[in-house]
Parts: C-alpha cells; sequence; structure tokens
C-alpha cells in the first residue's frame, strides 16, 4: 500500500506540475505562479521538564531554524498545486552536543512538506479534491491535525487524499484517506538522517461532517485508525465517533465542546476510550488592563484501570502535538510517548489582555489530574492522581504583515502522581516568524 501511495504521490506532480497556499487559490488569469518564503527562528530553554529533578543533568537550551521554501501554481479556477520544500535545523547550547545525531550544528534535512494536486468543481454545489501531502486541521485538532508528531513542529502533513463536498445552508462533509509511514519513505529526501515521523506506521479512514443550525455550529465525525506491529508495540485497530458544538449564547458569550468514544483492539486486548473537553469564553471587549477575553474550561481524557482486562486509554489518534501545553508533551515522553495526551483532565481558567492594537497576552491556569492511578515507576509515585498545578503565559505581537513574534512561559508544579520529592520546573520558549 506503501507502495501504491508513493506512485500516486508523484503521479500528481508530474500530470500537473509545481505549486502555495489555499488562500491563493483564488488569483487572476495572470497571476498563476506565486512564490513564497518562511522562516522561523524558535530558542527553547528548559530545566528538569523530563525528570523533575533539579539534581538531574536535565537543563536544554537550543534554538531552531525552520526555513520554508513554497510555491503555488494555479493554472485555472479549477486547478491549484503546492509545493513547499522545508528544513529545520538545530544549534544546541546546553548540552553542546544534539542528543541524536552527537554535533553541536544540526544540519538536517530538506523534506517535502507540502506537495499536493487541488481540483475544485467550478458547480455548485461545489466538490473538490486533494491528492498527496497536505496539511489538514478537522475542527479544533482534537483528534486530527498533526501526522508526524515525532519531528516536532517542524512539519504537521498527511499523505493521502481529502474530499470535500459542500451542501447547501454552509454544511459541508470530508473524507479522507491517510497513511503515516515511521519515516519519511514516500517522496525524497535530501541529506536524509532517517528523522523518524511516528513509532509504528499508520493509516486512517474517515468522515467529517460539519453543519449549523441558526447560529449553532454542529460537526460529527466517524473514522478508523490502524496502527502497524513494529518490533515491541502491537497492531491497533480504533473506532471512534464523536461530535464539537459551538453555540453563541449572546454577542459575548460562547460554549464549545467536543466528545468523542472509542472502541478497538490493542494487540490482544479489547479497548476504549473516552476524551471530551469544553471551554466557556465570554468577549468582555475591555480597554487594558482589564481583560479583553475571559475563558473556562475543562478536559477529560481517559486513562487505562490496570484493574480490568480492557485497555481503557485515550488515544491521541493524529492529534500529538501541543494542543494545551508546549512544555507538558516533552514529561509525556517520559511517561508514555512525546505528546500522548492520555489519562489527563484539567480544570482551568483563563484571561486575554490586549495592551495594544497587535499584541496579545494570554494568560491559563490549569489544576491537573489523573483519571486513574498508574503503576508505580522512576518517574510517578503510583499512589495519588493529582498531576499538579501548570501556569501558562504567552506574548504574541504581529509586527507586520510579515513578520510576528512570541514569548511563552511554562511553570508547573507537580503533584502527588508524580514521586515524591518531584520538582518544579520552568519552560521558555521565544520565536520570530518572518513570512514574505
Amino acid at each position: 500500500m506503501v507502495r501504491e501511495l508513493k506512485v500516486l504521490l508523484m503521479a500528481a506532480v508530474i500530470a500537473v506540475g509545481v505549486a502555495l497556499p489555499a488562500q491563493a487559490q483564488e488569483t487572476s488569469d495572470t497571476a498563476r505562479l506565486r512564490f513564497y518564503f518562511w522562516e522561523r527562528v524558535r530558542q527553547e530553554s528548559w530545566d528538569n521538564a523530563m525528570s523533575l529533578d533539579e539534581a538531574a543533568a536535565d537543563t536544554s537550551a537550543y534554538v531552531r531554524l525552520r526555513t520554508s521554501l513554497g510555491a503555488l501554481w494555479t493554472p485555472g479556477k479549477s486547478w491549484a498545486v503546492h509545493l513547499r520544500l522545508t528544513n529545520e535545523n538545530r544549534v544546541y547550547l546546553a548540552p553542546k552536543l544534539d542528543p541524536r545525531l552527537k554535533t553541536d550544528f544540526n544540519v538536517h534535512e530538506v523534506i517535502f512538506d507540502q506537495l499536493y494536486v487541488k481540483w475544485t468543481s467550478p458547480r455548485r454545489p461545489s466538490l473538490s479534491l486533494t491528492l498527496g501531502r497536505f496539511d489538514m486541521m478537522l475542527g479544533e485538532g482534537f483528534l486530527v491535525m498533526d501526522g508526524g508528531p515525532l519531528d516536532g513542529s517542524r512539519t504537521g502533513y498527511f499523505n493521502g487524499l481529502r474530499l470535500d463536498y459542500s451542501l447547501k445552508n454552509k454544511n459541508n462533509l470530508t473524507f479522507f484517506f491517510v497513511r503515516q509511514p515511521r519515516t519519511d519513505i514516500l517522496l525524497p529526501v535530501i541529506n536524509d538522517k532517517e528523522q523518524a515521523m511516528v513509532e509504528q506506521e499508520e493509516q486512517g479512514v474517515g468522515l467529517y461532517f460539519s453543519a449549523h443550525a441558526k447560529k449553532t455550529g454542529l460537526e460529527a465525525y466517524l473514522f478508523r485508525k490502524d496502527a502497524f506491529a513494529h518490533g515491541p508495540l502491537p497492531k491497533g485497530a480504533l473506532h471512534v465517533a464523536g461530535g464539537r458544538l459551538v453555540h453563541p449564547f449572546t454577542a459575548k458569550l460562547s460554549l464549545t465542546a467536543e466528545a468523542a468514544l472509542q472502541l478497538g483492539t490493542l494487540g490482544r486486548e479489547n479497548r476504549s476510550g473516552l476524551g471530551g473537553y469544553f471551554h466557556l469564553d465570554y468577549k468582555c471587549g475591555r480597554p487594558f488592563p482589564r481583560p479583553a477575553q475571559l475563558t473556562l474550561g475543562g478536559i477529560w481524557l481517559s486513562g487505562d484501570d490496570p484493574a480490568t482486562p480492557r485497555h481503557e486509554g485515550w488515544d491521541a489518534a493524529f492529534s500529538r502535538w501541543p494542543k494545551w501545553s508546549d512544555s507538558l508533551i516533552y514529561l509525556q515522553a517520559r511517561e508514555t510517548r512525546v505528546a500522548d495526551w492520555v489519562n489527563f483532565a484539567s480544570l482551568y481558567a483563563g484571561a486575554v489582555f490586549e495592551p495594544a492594537e497587535r499584541v496579545k497576552i494570554h494568560l491559563t491556569w490549569h489544576k491537573l489530574t489523573a483519571p486513574e492511578k498508574t503503576a508505580p515507576s522512576a518517574l510517578l509515585s503510583g499512589a495519588g492522581r493529582d498531576r499538579g498545578s501548570l501556569l501558562i503565559a504567552k506574548v504574541a505581537y504581529d509586527v507586520s504583515k510579515n513578520l510576528a513574534g512570541r514569548l511563552i512561559w511554562e511553570y508547573f508544579n507537580p503533584g502527588n502522581f508524580y514521586v515524591t520529592g518531584a520538582d518544579p520546573y520552568h519552560w521558555l520558549q521565544f520565536e520570530l516568524f518572518f513570512r514574505f
């Protein structure tokens, strides 16, 4: 199947050509080809975010340099072809060597981050087909967002096809099929370092329906994910059914809620999982220093009860990304897998301030818990379910249409879910993003 998908990807490129982003598709007859350049400079620093031990050699500081060069070709109103090449290098400050490549400057791969052909029917209701390598976020990215979590935020692409059918009254039906190999074997890689994309090869197929009932947005989905056995990792099949609701009570107050049920198998075990979240958002519209928006929310992602024969842990499916925290994903790497949102619950509150026209300050406080106790280990106590508290402060500054900046600070204070004496940590990220 991988070979067949590779043939489809390459055939699509040969048949139609080379290509840029979806928003640029509506171009004039004389402006059919556009090029763009992105550069992201991100510095990350943290202490004992994986060990929760101040005495451990667990300090890290590095600079990530991600460069992207892309093009979008629209030979007609019905066709678009998008090509983007991406490379991300890292400069390590502490420790001095890249932990994996054992070098002080990580000259990494140049990969095809995007390579797809999109056809859109000129008739109404419209039908569009996307084939190749593309980004895909459904809803808020609760279950479908990132096809390759192990390369971090370097990429988030999926390989496969997507079919969108626009119905009346702004309703939409999406069908997708994706296949994600362990490493990038579907397209050529320059300076191949065999970067892992996911622990075991995965495949997904599903339907996603979006509708509107007056002012309320309603979404429902059904999909299947298969994970193929690799080494000690067993074969798994997961069926997911869920829905999302966005309801404005007033012009200022709105509710967003999503929940999903999971059933399937994990190796020889039957499995089930239950997950969901909600957030109430109130737009205050107040001038600084009063908040522009207030949020109250909750998250529940089931954990596995070791006393039962069934595996009840939530499966993040294709959404292993920093949805709720940029720092916790590193701690999750020791607990289960990186960015593995499982056995996780939170009640949180947040506020947004706007001190200037292009500046936003986000403050969020989480009270974290675990739905189930877990077996004791070097990191986990096995005695409690209190994960602790997390404070997040983020400043976002859009300097211009070509330049944006972001600063994130996170402070985590562990609870009795972790071993006695677990220490807090600080995590800091600074980022500049150039786009031309």
